[in-house]
Parts: structure tokens; C-alpha cells; sequence
């Protein structure tokens, strides 16, 4: 599988520049700029920004953060993995602030990893940590007028992301879209994209990658050509996109742009 390549400007030089308190009347929010946002898919991480000032938060950044830890996990590398989560555990505990992810990978570490690491302080951290979706679906839950939508978000289709259906619930994803006016939305019956972090960029791992994917493939290859695909997880849209020819979109981009424009 091909590189992704660098972003022209990093998210968090972005949002620094255009300053981070916006005066939202429901408080901070901690969003957690993954690497994959930060240096690759800003445009995630704008759209997210966008939904949540919508909503009357003001997001700030982890500043000082490291990587979750999830590649030297996912390498045997605990020890790293290990000292990643101790600094950004005692980085992020003693606040009450909602921490939230748009990659489930780095959510998983936080909410599983750190936890069984047995690192000070990482289960107090590990309750205010949320997918981006969830969060912004309890909200509307409890307001459903906190976001005013205004266009249609037209025929969507949704693939799981493998940490995200081990860790919680599925379907938040779904119950959050029908939210959006005009909006058909399905949750797609699918598993293991295949690429699993690193696992499929491996030449070694190449063949036994697009095994695991093929289903998945299928799936899509017969989605109406219409229908817009979300993918939560950078390896899942990655694979896809190189499998398909599909460009498949997170959550938080939907949302950014059904919102009722002033």
C-alpha cells in the first residue's frame, strides 16, 4: 500500500494560528490531534472543530502530548507503548474536561491499554475519553436542538472500525446521522479492513491483507455509486481508498457540512 502522503499544513500549527479560545458557553473540550490528523487529514480535525464550536464548546489541544502508543503496541514494543501512556496520563489527569478522539486506535490505548498498564491515574483519564461521534451524540440526545442542520446528508453507508466494536456499542454512528435531515443512512455488516495499522503496508503481509479485506471489498464495490462511504479509522479508509477507488469520509466532515450555514 502506497504512503499517505504529508498535508500541506499540520493541524495543530493551524489551529494555533487561529487561536484557541473561542468563547464556547458549554465549556472546554480536549480534542486529541492523533498523527494521523495532525500531519496527513487535517481536514478531519477542522470539521471536527467546526461541529463542536457549532455545539458551544470551545476544543483546545493536548499540548505536550505524545503519540498514544498504539504503533509500538501493536509491535510488541510495550515498554515504549508504556511510557507513552504514563506521559500523557499525567499530562491529561486531574481535569474533569471530556477528552475526544476521531481515530478509535488512539481512544482504544486510552480506554484498554493504558488501563491494563496499570498506569497511575489512567482510569480516572480513561472515563472522560470518547469517540468524537458519541460524544456529539449524547449531546443530542439530551439537546437535540444544540446542532441546527440545514442541507441533507443524503444516502450514507458506515463501516465499523475493529477497536470501536470491541470497546463499546455499535450504532452510534447511525442513530447520530438519522439525526441529520434527509439522510439514509446503513451500518454496513463488515469486519477487518485488513490493514490493521501498519499490518498491510508490510510486503510480507501483503497477500494475507487482501484476504482479510476482500468481503469488505465486496461490500462496497456494490454500494450505489451515490452513497457517501464513512470510515472512522485511518487504516480502514486508507485500505479502502486503495482498494476501491472510493473515497471514504469521517463522520465529522458529514456533519461539518450538513450544518445550517448562518
Amino acid at each position: 500500500a502506497p504512503i499517505p502522503p504529508f498535508a500541506d499544513q499540520r493541524f495543530d500549527r493551524w489551529f494555533a494560528r487561529r487561536g484557541q479560545d473561542r468563547g464556547g458557553t458549554r465549556g472546554r473540550v480536549i480534542l486529541w490531534d492523533d498523527t494521523w490528523v495532525r500531519y496527513h487529514e487535517p481536514g478531519i480535525g477542522r470539521d471536527a472543530v467546526a461541529v463542536l464550536e457549532a455545539a458551544g464548546f470551545t476544543p483546545v489541544l493536548a499540548v505536550g502530548r505524545v503519540c498514544c502508543g498504539r504503533p509500538a503496541a501493536s509491535r510488541g514494543l510495550l515498554d515504549k507503548a508504556r511510557r507513552a501512556a504514563e506521559h500523557n496520563v499525567a499530562l491529561l489527569h486531574g481535569s474533569s474536561e471530556p477528552i475526544l478522539f476521531l481515530e478509535p486506535s488512539c481512544w482504544s490505548m486510552f480506554k484498554d491499554e493504558y488501563r491494563q498498564f496499570a498506569v497511575p491515574g489512567a482510569d480516572e483519564v480513561a472515563a472522560r475519553c470518547f469517540l468524537f461521534e458519541d460524544f456529539v451524540l449524547e449531546l443530542l440526545e439530551a439537546e437535540p436542538g444544540a446542532l441546527e442542520f440545514g442541507t441533507s446528508g443524503g444516502d450514507v453507508a458506515v463501516h465499523g472500525h475493529c477497536h470501536a466494536k470491541a470497546l463499546a456499542p455499535t450504532g452510534s454512528a447511525v442513530r447520530l446521522l438519522e439525526r441529520v435531515p434527509e439522510t439514509s443512512v446503513r451500518w454496513l455488516d463488515t469486519g477487518c479492513c485488513g490493514m490493521a495499522g501498519a499490518f498491510g503496508m508490510l510486503a510480507d503481509h501483503r497477500e494475507l491483507s487482501l484476504e482479510v479485506a476482500q468481503p469488505l471489498v465486496q461490500i462496497i464495490l456494490d454500494l450505489p455509486p451515490e452513497t457517501s462511504l464513512i470510515a472512522s479509522g485511518t487504516s480502514c479508509r486508507h485500505q479502502i481508498s486503495d482498494l476501491t477507488r472510493r473515497k471514504p469520509v469521517h463522520i465529522s466532515e458529514v456533519l461539518n457540512r450538513a450544518l445550517k450555514q448562518d
